[in-house]
């Protein structure tokens, strides 16, 4: 994202630590279970730089595990892309970009509140409204 003079969107920091990488994957995979378990089975975070790309595994008649989401995925089964959270130099706020399937890019977006930065199960929530709702 761009950043400078005149820019309304937060520049993303990086590397993100390591520490910080642990705590956003817990926190992602708890609040899936607590708020998303009837539609997803399991949290997907990569990181790249100052991102962390969020994927979910849809629910496919299988349950919550304590093993890894790869590990009770199908064979074949590819979790869907929901957003890139960019490191804002806190676990608590992310800039925001929802997956668009249309053009296989992350578009910075606002979240429900209205903002470009949101705690991570804030921006969770808004792409898995989207994407995981039937």
């Amino acid at each position: 994202m761009a950043s400078g003079p005149g820019c309304w969107l937060p520049a993303p920091k990086g590397p993100i630590p390591e520490r910080v990488r642990d705590e956003l994957g817990a926190r992602l995979e708890r609040h899936a279970r607590a708020r998303w378990a009837e539609r997803c089975r399991g949290v997907a975070v990569r990181f790249r730089g100052a991102y962390a790309y969020v994927d979910a595994y849809p629910l496919d008649g299988g349950w919550w595990s304590e093993a890894a989401p790869e590990a009770h995925a199908p064979t074949g089964s590819a979790p869907i892309r929901l957003c890139r959270l960019g490191f804002l130099g806190s676990v608590d706020r992310w800039a925001f970009a929802f997956y668009k399937y249309s053009d296989d890019r992350y578009e910075p977006s606002v979240v429900f509140s209205g903002s470009f930065e949101a705690a991570p199960e804030e921006a969770f929530d808004c792409a898995a409204f989207a994407y995981l709702s039937r």
